[in-house]
């Protein structure tokens, strides 16, 4: 029996940008298409310089929900607006700590071959960075040397200062799972960030063993013991299917925590 209703098809990328870039125009006066690459849009105002927007975490959001087209590119136009702005000094009071991986560092080092030199990071652990971004309404803006330089501060002071921001503008954590499987919850944007926060016991979670967590996401950490066999493959299986299938990755190991710290675990 055939059905009266067809599904309706996934846009293509090159779809996708287009119509990303068609929406961005009625938003931004004077916009001028430069080129669509797959994911890749560049545009500019006028004589201004060229901005380029990259479509790849959206369009996983896309792929994950076709029906939510409308509410993933309207949540994407916040960010792409702000770059046409006029700049504003930084405010250290919005500079909050991202975490990436290496694969972050290489895959933006293809796109711009200066940004290891002009931004601001530090080393987490053998495979994790610290990056500094400034937390605005709609998106975030990683810290460059220029702006870090400016405030007068030392990286110190700023790894101090994004904690303090981090836990300010951060909604109320939550807890969610049980029987030594676990995640936490804070408003979906830095969850991946809570690892470098004062909350990793065991009264706060009960593992069996040391505390292991996975953070495939920029907003998923998961939670079991190293004792727990059971829950140990359960958050291997999930890191690696988000890392599959996910938006905005973060990483595709586990780690460990150790005195205080999590480090790469097997």
């Amino acid at each position: 029996m055939f059905s009266l209703f067809k599904s309706k098809s996934i846009l293509s990328e090159a779809k996708f940008a287009e119509r990303f870039y068609d929406r961005l125009k009625m938003e931004v006066k004077g916009l001028e298409l430069v080129s669509i690459d797959g994911l890749e849009v560049t545009a500019k105002v006028g004589g201004s310089e060229e901005y380029r927007h990259f479509l790849d975490n959206a369009y996983a959001e896309y792929r994950n929900d076709p029906k939510d087209l409308d509410n993933i590119l309207e949540k994407y136009m916040h960010g792409a607006i702000e770059l046409y702005l006029p700049e504003e000094p930084v405010q250290l009071g919005r500079i909050v700590p991202v975490i990436k991986d290496e694969r972050f560092l290489i895959e933006t080092a293809k796109l711009n071959s200066e940004f290891e030199d002009d931004y601001v990071y530090e080393r987490y652990n053998s495979e994790l960075f610290i990056f500094y971004a400034e937390d605005k309404e709609h998106t975030t803006s990683y810290l460059n040397k220029t702006n870090f330089d400016a405030l007068g501060i030392s990286m110190e002071s700023l790894h101090e200062h994004s904690i303090e921001n981090l836990n300010a503008i951060l909604p109320d954590m939550e807890r969610h799972g049980e029987e030594g499987y676990f995640m936490i919850t804070a408003g979906g944007n830095y969850e991946a960030s809570l690892i470098l926060l004062d909350i990793w016991n065991k009264e706060n979670l009960p593992v069996d063993g040391e505390i292991l967590i996975g953070i495939p996401a920029r907003d998923v950490i998961v939670i079991t013991g190293t004792n727990d066999a059971e829950n140990i493959t359960r958050l291997v299986e999930t890191v690696a299917e988000i890392n599959d299938t996910g938006d905005h990755i973060v990483s595709d190991k586990v780690f460990k925590l150790q005195d205080g710290k999590f480090e790469k675990w097997r």
